[in-house]
């Protein structure tokens, strides 16, 4: 790693001037033997050490020069910024300059991608130990952060604050361009993106933008077929937190999403979003071909495809093409057969299949006429 000084330094005592490092420190440790009192405290110099438990919170205090304490660290000067003072240490990449050795070092793993500090179970890298301890906590099972209102937990202090503001009604932040309003400048900065089209992020493989560095990370995942999070009643997996989270509520029945006007219950906050359109009749989505309207624009997408007779997602066993993603997930199954009966080991494209011959030997039959009442175990 290259290190370049920008001007020579000079003695914040006597001011005067070095063009290195060592030199500076040679002659400031002379200032040291000379005063062996701390100039500003009134108390010698390893007691003021002593009460601020390193050197390096002592240099910044009085806002001198010193070496680093620790013998064991690396041998370069750490100096203490402060308001208009040089930055010594510049990158070599961007040339943007630092105050102290350890901030280059950190923003230098922004252009090499250096990631040093592993995690023990999963093996995921980061570039800061800060990172590291932020991610062990999600292999804790143990949140120690409660909600007072409804008792949800939390593995860190700030998602815990930022949660209970959705408790509060009040909603101080509007937004500039529609007025709608939020519990939390966070959510109105994701929001006021969506009005300026502002999309920095680009997936490498395809080009496709992004207005946020997660959907970027997680649309990577699709190229890469990488799915860290997995189910663990049925170890299904999954490429974000979020689709795991929906995935396990169909093992636990949970809705948390509540319609108003019916109280059905949904799985997803989308979902709900989606279902209210039925009582408000609203179809925001139009094809320009035809003039029918939707009220999903994924509807619209697939309805498009009709017209244009488009099939753009091609099955990698067959080749066979199809118009849309679920028609092709459907497909696939015929040719992997998942599903797989508990009792005699017999596999099925389809869990609708599965389940229809389980009930060969559970004898099941839940489908009753109701004119005589006999009982079938299917439709």
């Amino acid at each position: 790693m290259q290190v370049r000084l920008l001007r020579p330094l000079s003695c914040r005592l006597c001011q005067r001037i070095f063009h290195s490092f060592d030199r500076l420190q040679v002659h400031k440790n002379k200032h040291m033997s000379k005063f062996g009192r701390c100039q500003r405290k009134r108390v010698s110099t390893q007691e003021c050490f002593r009460s601020l438990h390193m050197k390096s919170r002592h240099n910044h205090d009085h806002n001198f020069l010193q070496k680093s304490f620790s013998q064991n660290s690396f041998a370069l000067p750490i100096i203490a910024p402060t308001k208009g003072e040089v930055k010594p240490y510049q990158c070599e990449y961007c040339q943007e300059s630092f105050s102290l050795v350890s901030g280059l070092k950190m923003h230098i793993r922004t252009h090499t991608k250096e990631k040093p500090y592993q995690c023990e179970y999963c093996l995921k890298a980061f570039h800061y130990t800060y990172n590291l301890k932020m991610h062990m906590k999600t292999h804790n099972k143990e949140k120690e952060y409660e909600c007072e209102y409804c008792h949800k937990r939390f593995h860190w202090k700030h998602n815990l604050k930022q949660h209970i503001t959705t408790h509060s009604k009040e909603k101080r932040h509007r937004c500039e361009y529609c007025q709608k309003r939020f519990v939390n400048m966070s959510q109105l900065k994701r929001h006021i993106k969506k009005h300026t089209s502002e999309k920095p992020y680009q997936c490498e493989y395809c080009q496709k933008r992004f207005i946020f560095s997660y959907n970027l990370k997680i649309h990577i995942r699709s190229h890469t077929k990488e799915k860290p999070y997995h189910c663990e009643i049925c170890h299904k997996r999954f490429i974000s937190n979020n689709n795991l989270k929906t995935h396990i509520r169909t093992h636990t029945k949970e809705k948390p999403y509540q319609c108003e006007h019916c109280q059905k219950g949904f799985t997803t906050n989308n979902s709900l979003k989606m279902h209210m359109k039925i009582h408000t009749n609203e179809k925001p989505y139009e094809c320009e071909n035809c003039h029918k309207r939707f009220t999903k624009n994924c509807n619209l997408k697939r309805h498009i495809l009709i017209h244009t007779e488009e099939k753009p997602f091609q099955c990698e066993y067959c080749m066979k093409k199809f118009a849309d993603m679920i028609q092709l997930k459907v497909h696939i199954r015929t040719h992997t057969k998942s599903y797989q009966c508990e009792y005699c080991g017999k596999l099925f494209s389809q869990n609708g299949e599965l389940k229809e011959h389980i009930r060969t030997h559970t004898k099941e039959k839940p489908y009753q006429c109701e004119y005589c009442q006999k009982e079938f175990a299917s439709k």
